[in-house]
C-alpha cells in the first residue's frame, strides 16, 4: 500500500486535492443493487458520485481519510426506506442497508465509492501515453453497444439530412423553463457587447446567420403545445481563427436553482466513440501526400427532432441595432453546441452516414481517419489523393456536410480547393490545433 495526493474533480469540474491510501484492489459484492437502488422513488434524478451498476462486484482502490472526507461533503441528506443519500461536491454519496432481504450479508451495505479519473493518475496516464495508443482488442464494449443502440432508433434520414433525438436519461428531474434566469443573463449580456466595438453586431450578425440557414427559427410563444419547455442562456467566446473569430456558447448546464435541474443534467453524457489520436497522426506521416479537412459547423449539420426542439429555445433582441428593442424567443433546429450529449449525437450520425455507404472506398478511412469533425490522411499516390478530395466531398455532402478548409502538400488538390473556394486560408496550417 502507499500513499498519494490526487486531484479530484467536483460536478463543477473544480479541483480539490486530497491524500488518499492506494490499496490491493478489494472487490465489494454489488449483487442486485442497480434493480433495488432504480427502485427507489426519493433516490430518482440524484446525480451520483459514481453511478451504480449491475456488475457482480465494484473494485475499490483508493481509499480517502476522514480528514479529507470533510472537503466533499455539504450538509445536505436525502432519507427514505433505504440508502441515505448525502450531496457532496462530486455528487451524491449513498450508504446503508438496502431494502428486501439478500443471500449475502455483506451485500446489504452499499458505498458510494469516490474515485478519481484516470486522467488525473499521473502513473497511468504515463502508461498510456507509452503505449502510444497501441491497446490490444477487446469484446464489444457498453459504448459501443450504446452507440450502435442511438444510432438504430434515434437517428433518421430524410430529404439529404439526418434528424437526431436528444438522448433523455430515463429517471430525469422534471426540467423547469428558466425563463427569468434566461431573460436577466441576456440583458446583462447585452450590456456587455455594447462596451465593445461592433460586438453587439458580430454577436447580431451571427445569430440572424444562423436563422437565414436553417439553423434556428423563431417561435410564436401565443402558440401553445405538448412539448417541454426550456431557455438556454448564452454568451460570446472570441477566438484566434479565420473562419470562426466570435463563437456563441449555449450554457446547457445554466440551472434556474440548485433544486432545479439544467438541460445537461436531464441528458445522457456517453461520450463519442473517438479514433486513437496516435493512430491518426502516425497514419498521417505514413505516405507521401497527406491532406486534410474539417466539416464546417458540424454540430449544426444534424438536424433536431422537433419533439426536442422547445427546450432549446434562447433569447435574442428583435432588433439588434436597437439594444432596447424587445427580446424576441428563439429555438434551435439543430443539434446546439453546449449541449453535453452534443459530441456523441454527431458522432453518431457521422458513423452511421460512413456505414449506410460502406461502398464507397472514402468511407473505409474517413471512418478510421475522422476525429470529431477533422479529417487527416495520407495516400502514397497523388491520384489517389486527387480522388479522395473529390470523392469525400461527394460523399459527405449527401449528409448536408460541407467540407472546408481543405490543404495537402499537392499542388493538385490545394488548385482545386482554390477553384472550389475550400482551400484553407490560414497562413500556418494546422493539424488538429498543432500548427
Amino acid at each position: 500500500m502507499a500513499t498519494a495526493t490526487v486531484n479530484l474533480l467536483t460536478d463543477r469540474d473544480e479541483k480539490i486535492e486530497i491524500d488518499v491510501l492506494i490499496v490491493p484492489t478489494i472487490a465489494v459484492p454489488l449483487s442486485n443493487i442497480q434493480k433495488e437502488v432504480k427502485s427507489l422513488s426519493y433516490l430518482r434524478g440524484l446525480k451520483l458520485a459514481h453511478p451504480v451498476t449491475d456488475a457482480e462486484s465494484f473494485d475499490i482502490s483508493l481509499l480517502i481519510g476522514a480528514d479529507s472526507y470533510w472537503k466533499i461533503v455539504l450538509n445536505h441528506v436525502v432519507r427514505g426506506n433505504g440508502p441515505t443519500a448525502v450531496k457532496s461536491k462530486i455528487g451524491c454519496l449513498l450508504s446503508g442497508p438496502l431494502p428486501g432481504k439478500t443471500q449475502q450479508p455483506s451485500a446489504q451495505y452499499m458505498l458510494n465509492v469516490i474515485t478519481t479519473p484516470p486522467t488525473t493518475l499521473d502513473l497511468e496516464r504515463f502508461w498510456k501515453l507509452e503505449s502510444i495508443g497501441i491497446t490490444p482488442e477487446g469484446d464489444d464494449t457498453s459504448g459501443s453497444r450504446n452507440l450502435k443502440t442511438y444510432m438504430e432508433s434515434n437517428i433518421s434520414y430524410d430529404e439529404g439530412r439526418y434528424i437526431a433525438k436528444l438522448p433523455w436519461k430515463d429517471d430525469h428531474l422534471p426540467l423547469p423553463t428558466n425563463y427569468d434566469v434566461s431573460v436577466r443573463r441576456t440583458e446583462n449580456l447585452i450590456k456587455r457587447l455594447q462596451k465593445g466595438p461592433f460586438m453587439l453586431q458580430k454577436y447580431g450578425e451571427i445569430i440572424r446567420e444562423q436563422g437565414d440557414r436553417g439553423f434556428i427559427e423563431e417561435v410564436d410563444t401565443n402558440v401553445k403545445n405538448d412539448h417541454p419547455i426550456h431557455y438556454i442562456p448564452h454568451h460570446g467566446i472570441k477566438k484566434d481563427s479565420v473562419t470562426t473569430p466570435l463563437r456563441i456558447v449555449y450554457d446547457c448546464s445554466c440551472r434556474q436553482c440548485d433544486d432545479k435541474p439544467s438541460l445537461n443534467d436531464c441528458l445522457q453524457s456517453t461520450p463519442p466513440e473517438l479514433n486513437d489520436l496516435a493512430g491518426i497522426l502516425m497514419r498521417f506521416r505514413l505516405n507521401r501526400y497527406a491532406i486534410t479537412t474539417d466539416i464546417e459547423k458540424a454540430f449544426l449539420h444534424v438536424s433536431l427532432d422537433e419533439k426536442d426542439r422547445d427546450v432549446t429555445r434562447f433569447l435574442w433582441l428583435s432588433d439588434p441595432s436597437d439594444p432596447d428593442s424587445p427580446l424576441t424567443t428563439y429555438r434551435f433546429k439543430v443539434v446546439l453546441f453546449g449541449a453535453t450529449c452534443s459530441p456523441f449525437i454527431l458522432c453518431a450520425t457521422i458513423i452511421k452516414h460512413l456505414e449506410n455507404n460502406s461502398g464507397n472506398w472514402v468511407s473505409n478511412h474517413l471512418l478510421r481517419d475522422i476525429y470529431v469533425d477533422n479529417i487527416i490522411s495520407s495516400f502514397s499516390q497523388e491520384r489517389n489523393v486527387v480522388d479522395f478530395f473529390r470523392d469525400t466531398r461527394e460523399l459527405m455532402s449527401a449528409a448536408n456536410f460541407n467540407l472546408r478548409s481543405w490543404n495537402s502538400n499537392s499542388s493538385i488538390v490545394r488548385e482545386m480547393a482554390k477553384v472550389d473556394h475550400v482551400l484553407d486560408n490560414d497562413g500556418a496550417s494546422k493539424v488538429l490545433g498543432m500548427r
